[in-house]
């Protein structure tokens, strides 16, 4: 019989990405516009995005600019503004974003990597505990790692994974949450979504256990972070571990 394959969700398990969102959301929209119990999931959902408009300016061809451009007209005001800019740009249109698009924008072009990349591990030493995990379990589990993911936000969360070191052989980037279970027999998950899901069958879950998905059902086993794994009983009879 081979071994038990076993996913681990990136986010809220290994990545305090709500952490690092909510630092960077106050820095571009303010605190006032925090939700009241920030702790969330769905980002979209409890956090306030507003429509606006968005001013896209066209570069002119090179004749049609001035030679002679003060250096000094290059240096940006307080609003960010250039008096080169009338000078470098033509004609200004404006670009309706929906709410939709100034979260996407937000997410996964402005702060894509900060959100992605550069996200702290959930607590200090998660790391070795990783790693401890991997070693000590790796003849009856093959771990890989899972991760809702799109095309902008790999090459950051690829960074991340290692500046924690990852020792994961196999990773598994999914734009669709009902691919998560591709190849594995148990995944170790915070997401609200897939916990509120019908798990297919002979598939367990192991709930990481977090304020927001307090009210979603129980896994085969819960635990509070990764360590909790370590040595505890109910995970070795899952695994069928026997100690040599």
């Amino acid at each position: 019989m081979g071994k038990i394959k076993i996913g681990i969700d990136i986010n809220e398990v290994l990545r305090s990405r709500w952490l690092q969102f909510d630092k960077f959301f106050v820095q571009e929209f303010g605190e006032e516009n925090i939700p009241d119990n920030p702790y969330v999931y769905d980002f979209f959902k409890y956090y306030p995005w507003k429509e606006r408009n968005e001013v896209i300016k066209e570069l002119k061809e090179p004749d049609d600019m001035p030679d002679d451009i003060n250096p000094v007209f290059y240096q940006t005001d307080k609003d960010g503004e250039a008096k080169a800019d009338s000078f470098l740009f033509k004609s200004e249109e404006k670009d309706k974003l929906t709410k939709k698009d100034v979260y996407n924008q937000f997410m996964f072009e402005d702060f894509v990597f900060e959100l992605f990349g550069t996200a702290p591990i959930m607590y200090k030493g998660m790391d070795l505990d990783v790693k401890t995990l991997l070693f000590k379990y790796k003849d009856f589990v093959e771990f890989s790692l899972v991760s809702h993911e799109n095309f902008f936000t790999i090459p950051s969360t690829l960074f991340f994974l290692s500046k924690m070191t990852s020792r994961f052989s196999k990773y598994n980037f999914i734009e669709d949450k009902s691919k998560m279970w591709n190849g594995i027999d148990i995944l170790i998950t915070t997401d609200p979504d897939v916990l509120n899901k019908r798990t297919p069958f002979r598939k367990k879950i192991i709930k990481v256990n977090r304020p927001y998905n307090i009210n979603n059902k129980k896994g085969s086993l819960e635990i509070l972070q990764l360590n909790d794994l370590n040595g505890n009983k109910k995970f070795e009879k899952i695994i069928k571990y026997k100690n040599n």
